[in-house]
């Protein structure tokens, strides 16, 4: 009974928490409209020239095969990755949250899947990360190699069973739906989840700026500290700084691809939406996505310092 009622207590106090941050968030971009109104016109441009191009022919395929049952022909472990290889996050957390909400990989195997597939495609890492904020194409490659790397490693420290996935062994049944609605489910499914990722990225793009206004991330020693602080809230926002930091480029290329394996905030939350349903503690995929940051992070260190001079 004691244990019921400390239990409700906590539900009660998480609640009260909530929404006196919701009450708070909303008095504070009342108090600064200016701002508010620049971050989300900032984040939008982001989703539109960056997220849906990227994102949605990817979601619209993804779902369409789930819904024909052609993927259950592919192992379960592999599909989210292969995926998530061709349009980065959130995809890899989509699929394998869809999997397990579908009963074809139990929880443990869901967050075996989850501690390597939750990756970005080579494209940003390469183009945007590598060539455009750091300025160098070869720094690209190297936050390819250890942010993939980092996520091998990083599902040895979540394989309890020490089994590999393994291929779920059903085959989905096609609907007797016609392909025609199938398709127009997709699709609206597909905006939908891209919905979720807009809003995540419109309230910490606000957060980003707001503390940009304020002058906390001033106070912080060197650019360094604060694009790291940037790059924990929205990795793209983080990575971009980088740019204008002065330390060497192993150690840009380490933090960089910390930001990048760690995924930010933004992206946690983006992912944590794909898992509804699945009962996922966000304290576990929280620590997930450290160690994996923290792995490749030092792999990329260690391999700038070789081969960037």
């Amino acid at each position: 009974m004691g244990f019921h009622m400390q239990k409700k207590e906590k539900e009660i106090e998480k609640s009260r928490l909530i929404i006196g941050g919701a009450i708070g968030c909303c008095l504070i971009m009342v108090a600064f409209p200016q701002i508010t109104a620049l971050a989300s016109k900032e984040a939008v441009s982001i989703w539109l020239n960056s997220v849906v191009p990227t994102l949605l022919p990817f979601f619209i395929a993804a779902n369409f095969l789930k819904k024909t049952g052609i993927v259950g022909r592919i192992p379960t472990g592999i599909y989210p990755l292969a995926m998530a290889l061709l349009s980065g996050y959130p995809m890899g957390a989509k699929i394998a949250g869809d999997d397990y909400r579908e009963g074809l990989i139990d929880k443990e195997q869901l967050y075996k899947i989850l501690s390597y597939s939750m990756v970005t495609g080579p494209a940003f890492l390469i183009g945007a990360v590598g060539a455009g904020f750091l300025g160098s194409h070869r720094l690209g490659v190297i936050l390819a190699v250890s942010h993939y790397a980092g996520a091998w490693l990083n599902s040895f420290f979540y394989d309890r069973k020490k089994t590999g996935i393994k291929p779920s062994g059903s085959v989905q049944s096609y609907r007797k739906t016609g392909y025609y609605d199938l398709l127009t489910d997709s699709i609206l499914e597909s905006f939908r989840s891209l919905a979720v990722i807009l809003a995540y990225i419109v309230m910490f793009m606000i957060v980003t700026d707001l503390l940009q206004f304020s002058g906390l991330l001033r106070i912080l020693p060197g650019g360094e500290a604060a694009a790291l602080v940037k790059g924990i809230l929205e990795m793209t926002v983080g990575c971009s700084s980088l740019s204008a930091c002065s330390c060497s480029a192993a150690s840009k290329a380490a933090m960089a691809s910390f930001m990048v394996s760690f995924g930010g905030l933004s992206v946690m939350g983006q992912s944590m939406s794909m898992l509804r349903g699945c009962n996922v503690s966000l304290r576990r995929i929280l620590l997930m996505k450290l160690s994996q940051g923290l792995i490749s992070g030092l792999l990329a260190f260690s391999l700038a310092c070789f081969m960037v001079r």
